[in-house]
């Protein structure tokens, strides 16, 4: 589905992006002067995009939409934790909570993946 998107989403956004960017600013991304660095961080930023949009291709291809889900929650969390231990970033109790609950849900879903398969195995093994 992102495939099929993906050449619509960025034909509305190559259109209605400078408009908004025109309205919210009040400056005209055309006329701004791209030096070297920041021409090469544009660069960076959308081979980064495309990664991550392949990246994408690549999980929900191998798993399934849900793990997919799972990841990203996983990444959420991974975010918060890193922003707290590298950065200070304050924790609240609500970001304490989250996590919790966020890994509690990712541990019971690889359970029950994890006894889905082996009955699967099982099955395949009585079958033969």
């Amino acid at each position: 589905m992102l495939y099929q998107s993906a050449p619509f989403q960025a034909a509305i956004l190559f259109v209605s992006g400078p408009l908004v960017d025109q309205f919210l600013t009040k400056q005209n991304v055309f006329a701004f002067k791209y030096s070297s660095i920041v021409s090469a961080f544009i660069i960076l930023s959308c081979i980064i995009s495309v990664s991550v949009n392949f990246s994408t291709f690549l999980v929900i291809g191998k798993t399934s939409p849900v793990t997919y889900q799972v990841l990203g929650h996983l990444k959420t969390c991974l975010v918060l934790t890193f922003g707290y231990t590298l950065l200070h970033d304050p924790f609240t109790e609500r970001n304490i909570i989250g996590i919790l609950i966020a890994i509690f849900g990712m541990v019971l879903y690889s359970y029950f993946c994890t006894q889905e398969n082996k009955k699967k195995q099982a099955d395949q093994l009585v079958s033969q």
